[in-house]
């Protein structure tokens, strides 16, 4: 039985299920795409306006997070996906992840003034290892939105979220190190240093998700 035929037998309550996980991605992506916005932000010395999009990523993570109870709560009673409901709750596990990562990101940028001047030297590199960070949750999201159609899509995405994960760690073990070398207050150090380290953890969390994904699909075939 392939995957696509496997899906179809699917019951409504099954596709609403893969519909709220799709949900749950989306909302995963828009709080990982807002990330570089805060660091544009700061980076202009706009931290009014960097405060006010940390309540946006806050906004879609806790809305990531009702959309990741209510998959969870339904797979727990049993019904849905006799043989798949513990992988589907760990991949909601891994994509709230991926809310929770970016939020927590941006308030370590956001909880302390940090200058303009002090991001600046670093900006362009932060810029680029978000959006790194970004393609691969784009990429998860691509690759989720494949459940139920197709495996070639699911598996070729997941590859790509591998992928866009081992550059981000390359571009953040250097943004640290540069970070440790910059003449800076030590709690501007330790800021961004942090910073860096929590949103590694976006496309981490991106790659865990992509491997239940495989996980998923082997489970496609009997």
């Amino acid at each position: 039985m392939n995957l696509r035929s496997w899906f179809r037998g699917f019951s409504s309550g099954e596709r609403e299920i893969l519909a709220n996980l799709r949900e749950h991605v989306e909302l995963a992506q828009r709080a990982a795409s807002l990330v570089g916005v805060v660091v544009e932000q700061v980076s202009r010395g706009d931290l009014a306006g960097a405060h006010l999009t940390y309540v946006e990523i806050d906004k879609a993570e806790t809305t990531a997070d009702e959309s990741h109870r209510e998959v969870v709560e339904r797979l727990s009673n049993g019904v849905f996906f006799s043989n798949l409901g513990t992988d589907l709750m760990n991949l909601a596990e891994k994509v709230d992840g991926v809310a929770d990562s970016a939020k927590d990101a941006a308030k370590i940028l956001t909880q302390r003034e940090l200058r303009a001047e002090e991001l600046a030297p670093i900006k362009d590199e932060l810029v680029e290892y978000l959006g790194v960070s970004l393609k691969a949750v784009m990429s998860l999201n691509s690759a989720i939105s494949g459940l139920g159609k197709d495996r070639e899509a699911i598996l070729k995405h997941a590859r790509e979220v591998e992928e866009y994960e081992e550059v981000a760690d390359l571009l953040k073990n250097g943004l640290v190190g540069r970070i440790l070398g910059m003449d800076l207050p030590v709690l501007s150090v330790l800021q961004l240093k942090d910073f860096v380290n929590i949103a590694d953890n976006i496309s981490d969390n991106a790659e865990d998700a992509a491997d239940v994904l495989y996980v998923i699909v082997s489970k496609g075939y009997t």
